[in-house]
């Protein structure tokens, strides 16, 4: 009978082992699996039923050999007494099983729509990727134009011809282009330091009131002249418009100017009328020279034919010769002055012209008390084509009202200096009393003189302006920083063979 028993035996034992062993490789797996994944819900389950089946096999693999080892040896009893223990192990690995299988469905119902809910969120995840990569490249775009626009601005800006200026709420300037700048003759960190405005630049006070209610009324100005003060004292035209700006939301309020500098214009225009004006009056004043000089000669021939005949008239014919020839004295200006270039011009040196008049006048007894001060390069040959006697009596003309400016007591200072675009300037200062601004219109009109009666005819500007002009040149006036007038003479430099080595030298 043991024969017959030992292939069971054998059987029992070794698929005992072997279940066991299977068990065991199948826990292995699952744990592999398990660590490869951890969220997914399938190898959670193979794992906890593969241990389930482990705890069976361990068990009922343990009983069975158990089992036939205490019937080999005669112990049957023993066995009797354990079975009911292996048998519970059995019963419970088995229920782990089935509660694990039963449980299954509920986990994988989660599972599922922890999945569902993970394939929502990578799906939402590429989506934001996207949407970021695409508001990353907008904001990238963006931000390239808006620096294009910002350069494109900031280059209109520095490089406007016209002024740029902007103030805050309180008309405080807060930013200036460099025509500005240059315009208003004030350096930026200046400005900007001393919290200066647009009512430091105007040359009037009453100016700003007028412009600041306009601004705080209408909020705007166009095309408003006015006159500005630069720190040499100078005054130029502008034409100012601008407006308030609110800005963004949170931003206090700005002022925006532009300012044109019309200063040259007004000056073309200005000249284009002094030469309208003065061409009528020429024509004028040649007629009336010329009906006048003949009776004036006619009389100052008879007044001296009488003074060389002994007569008791004697001081009263003097009287008459003398306001005769002070007639004819004017009647020559006018003629001067209604003149059209008769004269003959030829290559003079002015340098030369006015070393003469100034010798000459160092002489004079009105200039005794006057410091006369010649600044002018050496070494230079300044040629001009004209004509010496109209020239000489320019400079003459503008000596002697410095000289009657400084009450024959003062300096008077006359500069030559040459320009790299060919010009020659001549100026004469005097530190006397100045223009007064309600005169500076009216200066080179002829008969138009602020000094006493009987001490000027008002010729000698006007003649003078004429004379200037038909060398092809200009003269203007203006009050000096310190004290005094300043009037100045540009001549356009003949282009002789010295001048243009000069110029070759020089550059």
């Amino acid at each position: 009978m043991i024969a017959s028993f030992i292939p069971i035996l054998a059987i029992d034992v070794i698929g005992s082992v072997f279940m066991v062993v299977i068990a065991f490789l199948c826990l292995y797996k699952a744990r592999l699996l398990r660590e490869m994944d951890p969220d997914n819900a399938v190898f959670l389950y193979l794992l906890w039923i593969s241990t389930g089946f482990t705890v069976f096999a361990l068990s009922r693999s343990f009983g069975h050999i158990l089992r036939q080892f205490l019937i080999l040896t005669s112990t049957a009893e023993t066995w009797h007494a354990i079975s009911s223990y292996s048998g519970s192990i059995n019963t419970v690995s088995f229920m782990l099983v089935g509660l694990i299988t039963l449980f299954f469905n509920q986990s994988w119902n989660i599972n599922e729509k922890i999945l569902s809910g993970r394939k929502k969120l990578e799906e939402t995840h590429i989506k934001l990727v996207d949407l970021n990569q695409t508001l990353e490249h907008k904001v990238v775009e963006r931000t390239e134009k808006l620096t294009s626009s910002e350069h494109k601005a900031r280059r209109i800006f520095e490089q406007s011809l016209d002024t740029i200026l902007v103030t805050d709420e309180k008309f405080n300037i807060s930013e200036i282009n460099p025509a500005g700048v240059t315009l208003t003759g004030y350096k930026k960190e200046d400005m900007l330091a001393n919290q200066m405005g647009l009512k430091n630049f105007l040359a009037q006070g009453s100016e700003w009131k007028r412009i600041k209610h306009l601004l705080e009324t209408r909020e705007y100005i166009l095309n408003d002249e006015t006159d500005f003060l630069r720190p040499d004292y100078s005054q130029i035209r502008v034409l100012i418009t601008g407006g308030v700006d609110y800005g963004a939301f949170g931003c206090g309020k700005t002022f925006h100017f532009i300012i044109k500098d019309i200063n040259d214009k007004r000056q073309m225009e200005q000249q284009i009328a002094q030469a309208d004006k003065l061409a009528a009056l020429g024509e004028l004043s040649a007629g009336v020279a010329h009906e006048i000089n003949n009776p004036l000669g006619i009389i100052l021939g008879y007044t001296q034919l009488m003074l060389k005949e002994d007569s008791e008239f004697e001081e009263d014919l003097k009287t008459i010769e003398k306001h005769v020839k002070n007639c004819k004295t004017v009647v020559s200006d006018l003629l001067s002055f209604s003149r059209k270039g008769t004269l003959e011009k030829s290559l003079v040196n002015v340098a030369i012209i006015i070393d003469g008049v100034v010798k000459f006048l160092a002489n004079h007894t009105d200039f005794r008390n006057v410091k006369i001060q010649l600044k002018r390069l050496k070494k230079d040959r300044l040629m001009i084509y004209g004509n010496e006697q109209e020239l000489s009596q320019v400079i003459i003309n503008l000596m002697i009202n410095a000289c009657h400016a400084v009450n024959k007591k003062g300096t008077i200072q006359v500069a030559i200096k040459k320009t790299g675009d060919n010009q020659i300037f001549i100026t004469v200062k005097d530190n006397g009393t100045g223009i007064r601004k309600k005169h500076f219109s009216r200066i080179f009109d002829p008969f138009f003189t602020t000094k006493p009666v009987g001490q000027g005819t008002g010729l000698g500007l006007s003649v003078g302006y004429g004379i200037i002009r038909r060398h092809g040149g200009d003269i203007t006036a203006r009050n000096r920083k310190e004290k005094g007038a300043a009037f100045t003479i540009s001549l356009p430099l003949a282009l002789t063979k010295d001048n243009i080595k000069e110029d070759r030298s020089n550059t």
